[in-house]
């Protein structure tokens, strides 16, 4: 690959980038770009700050040096050129790196060059990757992160009910899984419907799967939840039961909130149930980049007589997350062990709550708080990247307006 098709085919996959799906599955680290790095430092910066790309025209006259050509090429042959010209580039600064040992030392030489080929092979493989190539690539996205925080463009990740946790800078990550268990009524599905309204404000696409309730249920408890964060106060019951509301602002903010962000599936109407399979379709189609399942005890399966199977149900939804490179946050139920609804349960009064407790990144137990009928508790029983400044938190449970925010963090 000669070096003239540089400019070209970098800007043709730059061009290629403005569609989220492609940029979703990108792999190449930005020091890959040698002529238009800026251009896609650029909408990596967009695309974190506005949830969205930019269009052809913005970019075009940002990088007047983009070739326009480019925006006509196919993105998947634009990317193989691309891998060829990387590795080009790599080969080269292999040899050229090594003239000076070559000179004084050519069998030294050969061998450097070999190890150093051997890496590069290594790195066109997409299932093995070497830990460290000397490049500074973590370093330039470790950079571009505290570059953020400066500037206060705020929270990296898929922001939290959790203050504790958003303060840190870190939200939830793709690839984690976040698990969430407690007993019956407690408040487990209104605890993912915050979830995903928080997820959806942030511009994140979000599919909400419910194995216990139908849509047009899901669809009233996101009207009270997601209403009362833009300053609504709708009530829950009132829509259930047809009482008296302010009918113009229902009205209104059903028109304000109008988003494409929020998919929805119930997979009960009509249906037996649904299966992981399923799930790992509806994700392949739909390309979410957050999935909250309600109820993953009640999938295609899980029966008392295939406990194996239930047991990889949270191995199986870790894989997804990892696989998609999405955030995957999962509700279950307590067994009749934790009869005491006022105590946080343990993973091990779960159905199988080992696998719960390993598969997941964070896992989230929810309790009633005694005389306390507007509040629930909640303890961290498993937090990724090790302790928090708490080991749980109280939150305000006004369900029937909507208002559910964290109000302590001494639980």
């Amino acid at each position: 690959m000669a070096p003239r098709d540089f400019n070209f085919v970098e800007s043709s996959v730059i061009f290629g980038l403005l569609n989220v799906d492609n940029f979703k599955k990108f792999i190449h680290p930005p020091s890959s770009f040698s002529r238009h790095r800026k251009a896609y430092d650029f909408l990596v910066e967009y695309y974190d700050d506005m949830g969205e790309m930019p269009n052809k025209e913005l970019l075009a006259k940002t990088f007047p040096e983009l070739d326009k050509a480019g925006s006509k090429t196919d993105f998947r042959y634009a990317v193989d050129q691309f891998n060829e010209i990387v590795l080009y580039r790599d080969i080269l600064s292999t040899f050229q790196d090594n003239e000076e040992v070559l000179d004084e030392n050519p069998r030294k030489a050969l061998l450097r060059i070999q190890e150093q080929l051997d890496d590069l092979d290594i790195a066109l493989d997409d299932d093995v990757q070497a830990y460290n190539s000397g490049k500074l690539d973590r370093f330039d996205l470790y950079q571009q992160r505290a570059k953020r925080r400066e500037f206060g463009k705020g929270l990296l990740g898929v922001t939290t009910p959790f203050d504790t946790i958003n303060s840190s800078g870190l939200g939830w990550q793709p690839a984690d899984l976040i698990s969430i268990f407690a007993r019956p009524t407690v408040g487990k599905t209104w605890m993912c419907i915050k979830m995903a309204q928080l997820a959806v404000q942030q511009g994140k696409r979000t599919l909400l799967v419910s194995t216990e309730m139908p849509q047009h249920q899901i669809d009233l408890r996101m009207d009270v939840v997601m209403g009362h964060s833009m300053g609504y106060n709708f009530s829950h019951r009132a829509l259930r039961t047809g009482d008296k509301i302010k009918e113009a602002e229902y009205k209104e903010y059903l028109e304000k909130a109008s988003s494409k962000n929020l998919l929805t599936c119930d997979h009960i109407v009509g249906q037996d149930s649904i299966t992981m399979p399923a799930i790992a379709n509806l994700v392949r189609k739909h390309k979410p980049e957050v999935l909250v399942i309600d109820g993953i005890y009640l999938l295609g399966g899980a029966g008392s007589a295939s406990w194996e199977k239930n047991h990889n149900l949270f191995y199986g939804m870790k894989n997804l997350a990892m696989s998609s490179n999405i955030v995957v946050i999962v509700s279950t139920q307590a067994t009749r062990d934790a009869a005491n609804l006022n105590t946080p349960p343990r993973a091990d009064q779960v159905a199988f709550g080992d696998a719960l407790i390993r598969a997941s990144d964070v896992a989230i137990s929810m309790s009633l708080l005694e005389d306390q009928p507007g509040k629930r508790g909640v303890q961290f029983q498993k937090y990724r990247d090790g302790d928090l400044s708490m080991d749980g938190t109280i939150m305000r449970w006004m369900v029937d307006s909507g208002d559910i925010e964290e109000i302590e963090d001494d639980f």
